[in-house]
């Protein structure tokens, strides 16, 4: 009788690390599809709808802000969104806080040589059903990846965060 309550308390531990682990299994391969820019992949990653919703959102608030509303024409967002949902647009969106990232956050040592390694990142749940990717050490939330759950062990990627206005861009 104890056997069988030692190994399921150990089947029920592994089963909760096995759960508590799949954003960060889902987020690998999501980093490997980008790496390879295998579409599939990427598409398997990714709830293109909810994305495209978020992103929609996210730049319609860009081009209605009053520095830009007169130069753009809001008819550009469809286009656009087609463009960024393609699987270089994608990726682009993936490395996007390596771009708002400084310099200094860039560097390995005083000495100012690149880091030869793949960048750090940070998984943080912030409800039950979603979580949110940030390159390690960065200030920006520029390029924050929001991975929401499909079904009880897959994650997709449903938001990236863009910038606030366009003359950060």
């Amino acid at each position: 009788m104890k056997k069988a309550l030692f190994f399921g308390i150990v089947a029920l531990a592994v089963l909760a690390g096995l759960f508590y682990g799949t954003p960060y299994f889902a987020m690998n391969q999501l980093r490997a599809a980008s790496i390879t820019q295998d579409a599939d992949a990427l598409a398997a990653h990714v709830d293109s709808n909810r994305l495209r919703a978020n992103l929609g959102r996210q730049l319609r608030a860009l081009f209605a802000a009053p520095e830009v509303a007169s130069d753009i024409n809001p008819d550009i967002v469809d286009p656009l969104l087609d463009t960024m949902l393609m699987p270089e647009g994608i990726v682009a969106l993936l490395k996007l806080n390596a771009h708002y990232e400084t310099a200094a956050g860039r560097r390995s040592d005083i000495s100012g040589l690149r880091r030869n390694t793949a960048p750090a990142y940070s998984l943080n749940y912030i409800s039950w059903n979603s979580v949110v990717v940030q390159r390690a050490h960065s200030k920006s939330r520029v390029g924050e990846l929001t991975l929401s759950r499909d079904g009880l062990w897959h994650w997709k990627l449903t938001s990236v965060a863009l910038p606030k206005n366009l003359a950060d861009a």
